[in-house]
């Protein structure tokens, strides 16, 4: 189980992540995402840390296709995030990495 502690230093680095992510964000036109687009080791990197930390993590698309969805169930509400497609899925995917890594840390 997580402690409190450790899930306020875990939401304090995503907020920081999330503003980092945030201005990662490019104009630009309509774009389809792909999944298959990402670093795979990137990908295999986000479940380990999230299923270490006793969650689980599903991904998919919005309805248009133009936003990533990863849902996060067990760290608390489940809740979503969308990803863009003007945005760089990597970056985000690192920043979840860490925001779950580091409350490894404690």
């Amino acid at each position: 189980m997580t402690s409190k502690k450790a899930t306020e230093k875990r939401d304090a680095s995503a907020e920081v992540n999330k503003r980092i992510r945030g201005q990662n964000r490019k104009a630009g036109d309509f774009e389809v995402v792909d999944w298959s687009g990402c670093d795979g080791a990137l990908l295999q990197r986000v479940i380990a840390a999230v299923c270490k930390r006793s969650c689980a993590i599903q991904f998919g698309y919005t309805r248009d296709g133009g936003a990533y969805v990863i849902r996060i169930v067990g760290d608390g509400e489940p809740y979503n995030e969308y990803v863009r497609a003007t945005e760089e899925i990597d970056v985000y995917l690192t920043g979840l990495a860490l925001d779950f890594e580091s409350s490894d840390n404690e």
